[in-house]
């Protein structure tokens, strides 16, 4: 047993946990974007690995395209690199005011 789960579903673990970085790293990106209100894909890969959610470059592209069809944020390419600009409904999403079920909440005050 692998933390009160069968070996048998040792597969799903990999996949409970790519969902969970995956959640993470979206609630971290709309984070910094409430903040700052645009980024690069480069500054949000170099900054992802800094706080420990690195990824593949492939995973963050598909990360952004994900909030992009979802509305959250607007894309735009520049050269070769993905400039990321927060939506309203984005920002509602960082604030807590709308919620996604594949986005971790913010740690809201006490």
């Amino acid at each position: 047993m692998i933390y009160g789960h069968p070996m048998a579903n040792r597969r799903n673990l990999a996949s409970s946990f790519d969902e969970i970085r995956t959640s993470f790293q979206a609630r971290a990106v709309l984070d910094v974007l409430a903040k700052e209100r645009s980024a690069n894909s480069r500054l949000l890969d170099t900054w992802l690995v800094a706080i420990g959610l690195s990824a593949s470059r492939q995973a963050i592209s598909d990360l952004l395209d994900r909030l992009e069809k979802e509305g959250l944020v607007r894309l735009e390419t520049v050269d070769d690199v993905k400039v990321v600009h927060l939506r309203r409904l984005g920002g509602e999403v960082a604030s807590g005011h709308e919620i996604r079920d594949w986005i971790a909440r913010p740690e809201l005050p006490e």
